[in-house]
């Protein structure tokens, strides 16, 4: 694998909305990512801070986009998608203040390797189906537990090594970390952050228990990231919302095809891609937004576009979005 020459004009595009939400990566190519990732790890200084050379981080760049497949929504748009919005954030809420540069660094990287070879469908239906992966990770967390384990796979590779470098203390702290994020993704767990957040922000408990440890802070930014559709301009987020419910769907056909139970939110006949679009916002990622701004004020601009993108919606239907996008998302 080569890395490919850059396109300025793409190139410069990218790279003046690399720190804000307005970065809409369908509108690049696949190449043009390659080299915003670079730029992201480029302009925190990482290759001199955490000695990691430049081509190391370009073979590790080059191997994450070969492992994503060519799913509608969780690809290789994606995967640079949430590594943006995670700068982004951390930015935003200082968190980088709080962190060692390996800790940073890690972050980093586990927003970048936190989907690694997602085939596209999700852990009931792994477990349903009494997949390998299912089989191989005992039922729990199979997808995350998997994208942590391709993504050591790759960084340990003998023909990147990128964690070569390291100490012993600095791989141990840079595991860790990556470790506990990309499992953090993990939707089954969702009630689990969100009944901490409301523990941290409730003025009833002690103060002693309503210290944010900084683990816990990364783990909620990629969260947040990793559902921040909702998040983006409205442009934007109406195209990732026509990716994530066309995999849905192609996820229902497949249940269909193979004689499993129906997953109610993958039924093309019977649910509506705008409908499900408000009952996420609505039901889950909207009330769980708003313990993150209450626990980490820092954050509160990130929120900023929710309520009008989610008014937005009341003006769509399915076929108004349809009609309005055609084949261009």
């Amino acid at each position: 694998m080569e890395w490919p020459k850059r396109n300025e004009e793409a190139f410069q595009r990218g790279k003046r909305v690399l720190q804000s939400l307005e970065c809409d990566a369908l509108s690049f190519s696949s190449d043009d990512l390659l080299h915003l990732t670079l730029e992201i790890f480029l302009e925190q200084e990482f290759p001199k801070k955490v000695n990691v050379s430049e081509e190391k981080l370009k073979k590790f760049i080059l191997c994450v986009r070969s492992c994503m497949f060519d799913n509608p929504y969780h690809n290789w748009f994606h995967a640079f998608d949430v590594t943006q919005t995670v700068y982004c954030m951390s930015l935003t809420g200082e968190t980088y203040k709080t962190l060692t540069d390996v800790e940073y660094f890690a972050l980093i990287v586990s927003a970048l390797c936190h989907d690694l070879e997602h085939p596209g469908v999700n852990n009931p239906f792994l477990v349903s189906s009494r997949s390998d992966l299912a089989t191989l990770y005992n039922d729990r967390s199979v997808l995350e537990n998997h994208h942590c384990c391709r993504a050591f796979q790759l960084m340990l590779h003998s023909e990147i090594q990128l964690l070569s470098e390291f100490t012993n203390a600095q791989y141990i702290a840079f595991r860790a970390v990556v470790l506990n994020n990309i499992l953090a993704t993990d939707m089954a767990r969702h009630g689990e952050y969100t009944t901490k957040l409301k523990r941290l922000t409730d003025p009833n408990t002690p103060p002693d228990d309503r210290k944010m440890d900084k683990q816990f802070e990364m783990e909620i930014i990629i969260k947040c990231a990793d559902t921040s559709n909702v998040l983006k301009p409205f442009d934007i987020a109406k195209k990732w919302a026509m990716r994530v419910t066309d995999e849905f769907f192609l996820q229902g056909d497949k249940e269909k095809a193979s004689g499993m139970p129906l997953t109610p939110m993958c039924d093309r006949t019977s649910q509506g891609r705008v409908a499900l679009q408000k009952g996420f916002v609505d039901f889950v990622i909207g009330p769980y937004y708003k313990l993150v701004a209450a626990a980490f004020p820092n954050l509160t601009p990130v929120f900023s576009l929710l309520t009008d993108n989610r008014k937005a919606w009341n003006n769509y239907d399915d076929k108004t979005l349809a009609d309005e996008l055609g084949d261009m998302y």
